[in-house]
């Protein structure tokens, strides 16, 4: 390997799965076996039930890497980014990493565990995200801060949303034009075919910051208002007029959203928001990025929306109108402190089209590590970074306004450390020759404002990545274009009114004590390392480590995304191949890379299809959504989300039409074809999961694709089970013209405890014109970025969840095209298996789907004769299947999936990671279960018995939301498990039933 190429940081050799061709657990052996059972002659025969013309025959892309090649191959790629000085912040800000994230960010616990739905053993994913909101809320003093959202755009359209809900009768959100330029995109782009209204509200020409004459104007003349939305520190640098700009929207009965840059809030830094005000009353709600609280720019993401509401005396209801995960502090049954997530009742799961938002995840792994980067910086820390940045940002400006005809642009205008200057040049020009100086000297935004025309603007940023050195270098450039003729400008004085008064109170802790913290955390989680991780639905498989090791190489994560495109050639080559990988595994003709979430992905499709018909002319009109009701609650949260409101008008229905199922599993496709002969002018579209949530393939797919296409609606296809077809079927033989492929699923991206997940989206011809974002062209061995023909518009600030691409990447290459075939072959295999093993023992669902071929994930329930005993022994019948998920855990496995899509059913998804001897013991370890619940049913009332803690409380839990507490130099207290796992995991199941027997007695 070449020297450049950085060295490993784990031994792959020492790894029981980083090896495995494919990380495919199974050997020829297992595989022959396996199939022998299932009295099968071949892999290909498990799709033997499958129409032949919708198949692939082979997958157009290059045979797999080995894994050295692949070592050396992502290293040069991202040699290929040129990282230099930069002065870019703008819609990223970057800061220096602190030396813990990088250890942390190692703890497979943590990384790779699900989202933390069983409490009693995800307490370590748990306790980081509650580290997490605390200090968050002590930052910006909001008493309510949620888990994560996406990003900072997604985060602005959510608190838009909630705004609507919280004021009665309006419809209109009143936006400030001067939020980052990219943001806005976002959440025009959301809010096409909805009932929101926007509204910008313009910048002074002058000031170069909000017109607040102007929004009085606005807010004067226009009814059902809800909120204004606005930054602190504006797209030119300027600190906003915040309190003013809140007290107007208390004095007109709305909300006021705050958008912020959490690292200014620190100790001498600005004045946090939740003291806007002359009153220091606050603003309602407030949002920000908070990507560079915990890692570089990676060219733009995974990033960390950070959303916080009031929750105080005087509001105690508005936070049940609000999108995402909280993490709330209660209590189990016997009374010890823990965590769990509360107020689920608002999300897509539970609500489905009556959810708040269709997001299901959160960047959960993202704020764990902000969480611990803010507890290495502390108060201190904070202070000496703010301090740095803004003496630095004051130098520049006073030394390079000294230049003949570089001028501040905005003298009376306070700033923090961005900063606008007037060029006398061309400043698109002037970055480039920068570019070639070794330097990326700051983001061009003359065309920010039609109120400021002709003239030449350049946004320079200042943080405590650089020094006096790349000062100098910055002034050396500056003197080789320009003479030095005059006394610079001083930065204008930032009031005292600006600034923040108090300390948030974070404490400063030594890296080492974090560290070891944290790792503590993770061995209270499960991870699919250890072994078979049984989510339906959710492909919990092996992520292997050289994922990791590509995205962290620092030719990746120092790029920022706002480089010139001569600087970012390796990111452009990322995501231009990824786009050729899907066109190949999908067979469909245009890719979308922009979706950071399997459920953004299902909104990126909703809203080419509105695009779509608005280009016909027929956008009023393709007003319903067909949904089976077995589909994933996203669906119909996204269809809602996207604008069809599902309503009746003078007896006709709008929005959501519902499927119904077949009693074999699959979709009443009779029921579609009567609906269309009355209402298919009025189909936009339909959404279906294939396979579908009982692991049952829909047969009749391409048929309903015809007839869909026939009264001209579109068909999306929920690509969440991708990992049983993939390399397998054609989708575009298949009719899709939408269909999301959930990187953190079949992709092999980490869960990270709930996320950040990512997605791809392929499309049809149909759509190719309607592709948001970009799309990466190649021309002449050089790389572009080009916008599609009629784009409908943005779904985030930047380029998506960049790095997760990286891991997305580095995984197909590892397979090539023989080995993403057999990725799914084996994931079907496994699953066919285990169901024609253990359907012997329980009984399977859908009750009258038979002998149906299950694809990639089954469902299991009990016999009536066990559901009564159950009953008998005092645990009701709607409580049966998730107290059996919690007695998995006594025998040290993650819990199915429960109660989804059938309410008594239990959701196995072994997926293509383990060996046959592992799948024949976890089966050993179900049947086990089903003897004890046989034979001693009363031990469901006392489950888990080995878990750091009993049963939570929920009803408390969700009674009194807590939802932060001060943190202190002592940690929050951790819960040692009574039994550690991994005795758990090597037990076995007899000895296990009498360590169950016996713990139940003790409890009682």
């Amino acid at each position: 390997m070449k020297g450049t190429h950085t060295p490993l940081n784990y031994h792959p050799e020492k790894l029981k799965r980083e090896l495995k061709p494919f990380y495919i657990g199974a050997d020829d052996k297992d595989i022959s076996d396996m199939l022998k059972t299932l009295g099968l002659n071949s892999l290909d025969d498990l799709y033997k039930h499958i129409a032949s013309d919708v198949k692939m025959t082979s997958v157009p892309m290059a045979k797999h890497m080995a894994y050295e090649e692949l070592i050396g191959h992502v290293n040069d790629v991202a040699n290929k980014n040129n990282i230099k000085t930069s002065f870019l912040g703008d819609g990223l800000p970057q800061y220096k990493v602190t030396d813990v994230v990088g250890p942390v960010c190692d703890i497979r616990g943590l990384t790779t565990a699900y989202t933390p739905y069983q409490p009693e053993r995800s307490q370590g994913t748990l306790q980081t995200l509650w580290i997490y909101q605390s200090l968050v809320s002590q930052l910006t003093g909001f008493e309510a801060v949620n888990a994560s959202l996406y990003d900072r755009s997604t985060c602005l359209y959510e608190a838009m949303n909630c705004a609507l809900r919280l004021v009665k009768d309006s419809t209109t959100v009143v936006v400030a034009n001067s939020l980052y330029p990219g943001d806005l995109e976002v959440i025009e782009t959301h809010a096409k075919e909805t009932e929101m209204k926007i509204i910008r509200a313009p910048i002074n020409a002058q000031t170069g910051k909000l017109d607040i004459d102007a929004l009085k104007r606005i807010l004067n003349t226009t009814p059902q208002v809800a909120a204004v939305a606005f930054p602190q520190v504006n797209n030119f640098g300027n600190i906003e007029s915040v309190d003013e700009i809140v007290d107007l929207c208390s004095n007109n009965n709305i909300k006021s959203i705050a958008v912020v840059d959490p690292m200014l809030l620190g100790r001498g830094g600005l004045k946090a928001p939740a003291k806007f005000g002359v009153r220091a009353q606050g603003a309602d709600m407030v949002v920000a990025e908070g990507q560079h609280l915990a890692i570089g720019p990676n060219f733009g993401g995974p990033g960390l929306g950070i959303f916080g509401i009031r929750y105080n005396e005087q509001d105690k209801i508005s936070i049940r109108s609000t999108a995402g995960r909280y993490v709330g502090k209660t209590q189990d049954l016997k009374g010890r402190e823990c965590k769990a997530l509360i107020l689920s009742t608002r999300e897509q799961h539970i609500r489905r089209e009556k959810a708040t938002s269709n997001i299901c995840s959160n960047q959960s792994f993202v704020a764990t590590a902000a969480g611990a980067s803010m507890l290495a910086r502390g108060d201190e820390g904070f202070e000496a970074t703010l301090k740095h940045s803004r003496a630095l940002a004051e130098k520049a400006v006073e030394t390079l306004t000294q230049f003949e005809g570089v001028e501040l642009k905005f003298k009376g205008s306070a700033f923090f450390n961005e900063f606008t200057l007037k060029l006398p040049v061309n400043t698109s020009e002037f970055i480039h020759k920068a570019s070639a100086a070794g330097i990326q000297v700051g983001v061009d935004v003359s065309n920010r404002h039609l109120e400021i025309a002709g003239e030449n603007l350049l946004m320079m940023s200042f943080t405590d990545i650089h020094s006096e050195k790349d000062l100098d270098k910055l002034v050396s450039f500056f003197a080789s274009n320009f003479e030095k003729t005059k006394g610079g400008s001083p930065a204008p004085k930032i009031q005292s009114v600006m600034l923040r008064t108090d300390a948030p109170e974070i404490p400063r802790i030594e890296t080492k004590e974090i560290i070891a913290y944290y790792e503590r955390l993770g061995k209270q989680n499960l991870s699919p390392d250890d072994g078979i991780y049984p989510l339906g639905s959710c492909t919990m498989k092996y992520n292997p480590y050289i994922n990791d090791y590509a995205a962290s190489l620092p030719g990746f994560t120092n790029v920022h995304p706002q480089a010139p495109v001569e600087d970012i050639q390796g990111c452009l080559e990322i995501l231009f191949e990824i786009q050729e990988q899907f066109k190949a595994i999908t067979g469909l003709p245009g890719v979308v890379t922009q979706a950071v979430a399997g459920a953004q992905g299902e909104l990126v499709g909703l809203k080419m299809f509105q695009a779509y018909h608005r280009d016909r002319g027929e956008g009023d009109q393709r007003n319903v959504i067909i949904i089976p009701r077995s589909a994933h609650g996203t669906n119909p949260a996204t269809a809602t989300m996207a604008g069809y409101q599902t309503k009746m008008v003078h007896g006709q229905l709008y929005g959501i039409y519902t499927v119904e199922a077949l009693p074999n599993g699959e979709m009443n496709l009779a029921q579609i074809k009567e609906f269309l002969k009355t209402d298919g002018h009025r189909v936009a579209g339909v959404m279906v999961t294939n396979p579908n949530t009982a692991g049952i393939f829909e047969t009749q797919f391409k048929e309903m694709s015809d007839l869909i296409h026939g009264v001209g609606g579109l068909v999306y296809m929920d690509g969440a089970n991708m990992n049983a077809i993939a390399g397998i079927l054609d989708l575009d033989k298949l009719g899709v013209d939408a269909v999301h492929n959930n990187l953190h699923k079949t992709w092999t991206i980490p869960h990270g405890g709930g996320g950040p997940g990512d997605a791809i989206v392929g499309v049809s011809h149909r759509l190719l014109d309607f592709i948001p974002g970009v799309q990466i062209v190649k021309k002449d061995g050089k790389y572009d970025i080009v916008k599609p023909a009629k784009s409908c518009g943005s779904f985030h600030r930047h380029f998506g969840n960049f790095a997760h691409k990286i891991r997305a990447y580095t995984y197909i290459k590892a397979l090539g095209a023989d080995g993403v075939r057999k990725m799914s072959q084996v994931a079907v295999l496994s699953a066919r298996y285990l169901h024609n093993r253990l359907s012997k023992s329980y009984p399977t669902l859908p009750a009258e789907a038979g002998s149906a071929p299950r694809m990639h994930e089954f469902i299991l329930t009990l016999s009536p004769e066990t559901f009564k005993k159950v009953e008998a022994s005092g645990t009701p019948k709607t409580n049966t299947i998730a107290r059996i998920g919690k007695l998995f855990l006594d025998f040290g496995f993650h819990a199915p999936t429960v109660a989804f899509p059938e309410q008594y059913g239990l959701m196995i998804e072994p997926t293509e990671t383990y060996s046959k001897n592992e799948l024949d013991q976890f089966s050993e370890v179900v049947e086990g279960i089903l003897k004890l619940i046989n034979e001693h049913p009363e031990v469901l009332k006392t489950v888990p018995h080995f878990t750091p803690i009993d049963r939570v409380d929920e009803v408390l839990a969700n009674k009194n939301p807590v939802l932060s507490e001060k943190i202190t130099d002592h940690l929050p207290d951790i819960i040692p498990d009574r039994v550690n796992n991994e005795r758990l995991r090597n037990s076995t199941p007899e000895e296990l039933t009498q360590l169950i027997l016996k713990a139940h007695q003790n409890t009682l």
